[in-house]
């Protein structure tokens, strides 16, 4: 890999800026952006001295020149073609032309007062659109800084990188920019347009980068007008391709919306208008610099990296890991953005869009759009990295300690990896989204925790050892269907704020047996790239914890000191047989105490009850597999089905045939879970096979012991039945939970 250079700038005494010696590019330079008079009042004072009533004189020669003239490099620009120019100096000099592509910068430009120092925040890169300059999100700058860490990407005029190109330097400048940084502190990546391609391509990349903020992303440029009529704008003739900018602003964004950044509803009507007729005097400079920053060669391949990244990320979105909050334009005449958030919201794992009503391509310019205030609004904002165990940065291979490598986001899902708690925000849409509002509500489930000292159990789960406090396997029965199980993992999450690492089914992961054949790691990057219902349902397992049930993901996941979720019985239990009612079939053989025990995790057992008093169980598995014609289909699906127990609980006498059972629903029960105490392991006992088998016995023991104490304390609940609970529940308005039996 080649090393990047960058160069220190400084100024002669004549004033031309030169660059001396080339230094690795460790972090990103600073490069000074005087805002102040591009975001008007928004970076000013009010208590500043008052501003003309009148507007400004109207200079036509002044306006000719900025229109019909020769382009010139405006202020906004200065200091980032200087230090273009340095890196290109630089690169020839050391024979190094990667060194003078895309570049990585932190902006310097006053901050409001009392902001946060930076270096607490977490860090957010903005990738451009097709300028290359970031200009359209220049006005968002001041308010973002306030909540973030700042950088900003360059793609000079005469770069001619690939896409792939582009996205291999950037994820070297962005790793060596986050190599040093806290590991707590998130990082997010805002993509606009053109930038959008490069943001996907980058967080299937660079393992850092926790969430993804994409605005009228360009990967639906193959469906709009832009790959006939793009190629036709190079070939103007120069005396029309100045007038482009101009041409193009009513398409590209709203010239009154962005103007109206300088104006102050509070402020007299008259001096609004004042306010915006000086903001479309402004503007007018700022469109005609395109022409400095897209000269017609550019353009041209600027349109071809389009086409180039379109196709790369098309190809591939179903892999991007990160959360990601897809916001459009409702009125983007440049692509159909509107009608692509759907598609992207389907196909990518964790996407959340907003549409902005009346919102134009140039979203960010506008100045009803206040990007810090949609990211709250969306709970979309994290300021720490809120992870189910720690994350540290390793160290590269081969390198020194200053050239270790970032510390990996929380967005490894679907892996052992430590993956990022979901947002109040994230938690309450996806329970309103798979129905869990409403089942909590029918259902009005009841927790119950043993203490360890005096085995007294209790409502809630207090008893329970502390989260962070070592590794803990949680070891319970399924119930029929195991519609019982997100509720558990929600009640964790709201009431400990802890993860449970579910231990998931391939297929209910939606997975193949391609994708789990020997020799490929059900740990390794997603092999979906199509959103089937069935992968979408696993997108969703994975974004709540869940990893492929595998013996290599447990031991990882506990050597962690993750919270891990297993069910023994597996698939096999969870689609019981009829007269199998709270029964537990689990195998007579299972690894997963010899791997608690070599790890000293704690084991809690536990029960749960309610779900399969729910529901008829009509035809089960043997009953469908008897039906003429439907059993052979049945029998054909499995062989295309992965297995699960491949060293967990392995195991030759537990059926694992997945055919779901034909059932009926009944009145919703009560749900009900019970956590055992605690018990303790040793590694002096791992390869004590006698121990290990006599302590199997003492869980499943203990799981059996719960389900009886609360199939029997439940006929105690007044309220176990569904009318009662609900109207006394309806009588609090919903603030209060019925009670239940006496413990």
């Amino acid at each position: 890999m080649a090393e990047q250079v960058t160069a220190v700038i400084s100024a002669t005494p004549d004033g031309v800026v030169a660059a001396t010696s080339p230094l690795p590019l460790r972090q990103a330079p600073e490069v000074e952006l005087p805002l102040a008079a591009l975001v008007g009042r928004r970076m000013t004072d009010p208590s500043r001295s008052p501003r003309p009533f009148f507007p400004p004189p109207l200079d036509l020669q002044r306006l000719s020149d900025t229109v019909l003239g020769e382009p010139t490099i405006g202020p906004i620009f200065n200091e980032l073609f200087e230090l273009s120019r340095a890196r290109q100096a630089a690169a020839g000099a050391s024979a190094n032309p990667a060194a003078a592509g895309p570049l990585l910068y932190r902006p310097r430009f006053p901050r409001s007062p009392g902001s946060p120092p930076a270096s607490s925040l977490p860090l957010l890169v903005y990738l451009p659109g097709i300028d290359g300059t970031g200009l359209a999100a220049y006005r968002q700058f001041p308010l973002l800084s306030a909540c973030f860490d700042l950088r900003g990407v360059f793609l000079p005029p005469e770069d001619r990188t690939p896409f792939h190109g582009l996205v291999e330097s950037l994820a070297q400048q962005l790793e060596d920019e986050v190599a040093p940084l806290d590991p707590s502190r998130p990082v997010y990546l805002l993509g606009e347009s053109f930038g959008g391609l490069i943001a996907l391509e980058l967080a299937q990349r660079v393992s850092c980068v926790d969430r993804l903020i994409l605005v009228n992303p360009a990967t639906s440029f193959d469906r709009s007008l832009w790959p006939s009529l793009g190629p036709l704008l190079p070939a103007l003739p120069p005396e029309l391709y100045r007038l482009l900018p101009l041409a193009l602003s009513p398409i590209l964004s709203n010239p009154l919306s962005m103007a109206a950044w300088n104006t102050s509803n509070t402020d007299p009507l008259p001096q609004q208008a004042v306010d915006l007729l000086s903001g479309l005097l402004y503007l007018l400079p700022e469109l005609s610099s395109l022409q400095v920053v897209l000269p017609p060669e550019t353009l041209s391949w600027r349109l071809q990296l389009l086409r180039e990244g379109a196709e790369a990320v098309n190809a591939s979105l179903g892999k991007v890991r990160q959360r990601t909050l897809l916001l459009v334009g409702e009125s983007d005449l440049v692509i159909p953005s509107a009608s692509e958030a759907p598609r992207l919201e389907t196909v990518m794992p964790r996407c959340q869009a907003k549409v902005v009503r009346g919102g134009s391509h140039a979203l960010l310019q506008e100045a009803t759009v206040d990007l810090v205030r949609l990211l709250q609004e969306e709970d979309f904002y994290v300021s720490r990295r809120n992870l189910t165990s720690p994350n540290t940065p390793a160290a590269a291979a081969g390198a020194s300690a200053s050239r270790r490598k970032p510390a990996p986001s929380g967005a490894g899902f679907g892996t052992p990896a430590p993956v990022e708690l979901p947002t109040p925000g994230e938690l309450h849409r996806a329970a309103d989204a798979r129905g869990l509002t409403a089942l909590r509500r029918l259902v009005s489930p009841i927790f119950l925790s043993t203490d360890e000292a005096s085995g007294r159990v209790q409502l809630g789960l207090e008893a329970l050892p502390r989260p962070g406090s070592g590794p803990v396997l949680f070891v319970g029965n399924h119930q029929l269907l195991a519609s019982d199980m997100p509720l558990m993992v929600e009640e964790f999450i709201k009431a400990r704020g802890q993860l449970l690492r579910g231990l998931a089914h391939p297929v209910a992961l939606g997975m193949t047996k391609t994708d789990a054949s020997p020799g490929r790691s059900t740990s390794g990057p997603d092999p979906r790239v199509t959103a089937s219902e069935g992968s979408r349902f696993g997108h969703y397992l994975e974004t709540f914890g869940a990893v492929p049930v595998s013996g290599r993901n447990l031991y990882q996941l506990l050597r962690q000191g993750e919270a891990v979720l297993l069910y023994p019985g597996g698939v096999r239990e969870a689609l019981k047989l009829r007269n199998e009612q709270y029964k537990l079939v689990w195998p007579r053989r299972a690894e997963f105490v010899r791997m608690a025990c070599r790890l000293g995790a704690t084991l809690v057992p536990f029960a749960a009850v309610g779900a399969e008093d729910s529901v008829e169980l009509l035809l089960d598995r043997k009953d469908l597999m008897a039906v003429p014609g439907l059993g052979d289909w049945l029998r054909q699906q499995q062989k295309g089905m992965v297995m699960a127990r491949r060293g967990v609980t392995v195991s030759e006498d537990v059926d694992e045939s997945f055919v779901f059972p034909l059932v009926a629903p009944k009145s919703p029960a009560r749900f009900y879970y019970l956590f055992g105490a605690p018990i303790r392991t040793d590694p002096r006992f791992a390869e004590d096979r006698d121990a290990v088998s006599q302590l199997y016995g003492q869980v499943q023991s203990e799981v059996e012991r719960c389900l009886e104490y609360l199939i029997r304390k439940r006929d105690q609940d007044p309220y176990k039945d569904l009318l009662p609970r609900l109207l006394y529940e309806a009588s609090w308005g919903g603030r209060r939970q019925a009670p239940t039996f006496t413990l």
